[in-house]
């Protein structure tokens, strides 16, 4: 064996010293980071960051007093894969709701005041077809697939299985109110909050001694105090429920009463549907 030959094997297996070298920094130092990670941003039972608190509040309101149809039960699926599919295409969809962001499900009611449906949850991101390699590096497939399976889970079990009960009173206005009042960032906090996000689904026929859209009612910027909503800090997507008994009150100028009415109280509609 010549002394080239010694020499060139040494080279290379300098280059190979280095070269692990190099890639046992970076397991290191990504290790370090999903621990800091997890450390100051660990998640709490619900999903949503212990530290830092959910990144926004996504409200849901289901108005199913009515039986749903065929139609409506596949539009339900519909709004349901969308908001447990963080991107599609590589875009945020609408109605996703994106890792840190917190739903909180409402069945409405006119027996008394609006209460959670289930359970509260924030994505919690670690989604498994869609995972970083410093995810791959610091986190256990088994453990984020437990985290992501349970969020869709108990999205899932809030979307109605079967038709509820007829309600005397359906007071959409009066719920959307409170439900606002108790999610929505305030007029006063930090601007760069982002706003919340008001999904409603529901024939959209508000019933109650104060206003009936089953006989005539006020211009969005009539209503009584009493029914208004401070909407400043929240985005809106409405999906009106069709139903043949009602055509005759679910007409084009309802339809639009309603995104009207988001206007008339500050908010913004980002989506509005007939289903």
């Amino acid at each position: 064996m010549n002394i080239a030959t010694r020499e060139s094997r040494r080279a290379r297996a300098r280059r190979r010293a280095r070269t692990f070298g190099i890639a046992t920094v970076v397991v290191v130092v990504a290790l370090m980071a999903g621990l800091w990670w997890m450390r100051g941003e660990g998640l709490g039972p619900d999903g949503c960051p212990k530290k830092s608190g959910p990144s926004r509040e996504i409200i849901v309101l289901l108005d199913a007093s009515d039986p749903l149809n065929d139609k409506h039960r596949a539009e339900l699926g519909r709004i349901l894969r969308e908001m447990t599919n963080p991107a599609v295409s590589g875009r945020h969809t609408a109605l996703a709701v994106r890792a840190g962001e917190r739903v909180s499900f409402y069945r409405l009611s006119s027996t008394g005041p609006p209460e959670l449906r289930g359970e509260q949850v924030c994505n919690p991101g670690g989604d498994p077809e869609n995972r970083s390699w410093i995810e791959y590096l610091t986190k256990g497939d088994v453990i984020d697939k437990w985290r992501h399976d349970r969020f869709v889970r108990i999205i899932e079990e809030a979307f109605p299985k079967e038709d509820g009960l007829p309600q005397p009173m359906s007071p959409l206005l009066e719920t959307i109110a409170v439900i606002t009042a108790r999610h929505a960032p305030s007029g006063r906090a930090n601007q760069d909050m982002e706003p919340a996000h008001l999904i409603v689904i529901s024939d959209l026929l508000q019933h109650t001694s104060m206003l009936s859209h089953y006989g005539r009612y006020p211009e969005p910027d009539s209503l009584p105090r009493e029914l208004r909503s401070d909407l400043s800090r929240v985005e809106v997507s409405l999906f009106r429920l069709e139903r043949h008994k009602y055509e005759k009150f679910q007409t084009p100028e309802h339809y639009y009463w309603w995104a009207d009415l988001v206007e008339a109280m500050d908010g913004r509609v980002v989506w509005q549907q007939a289903l």
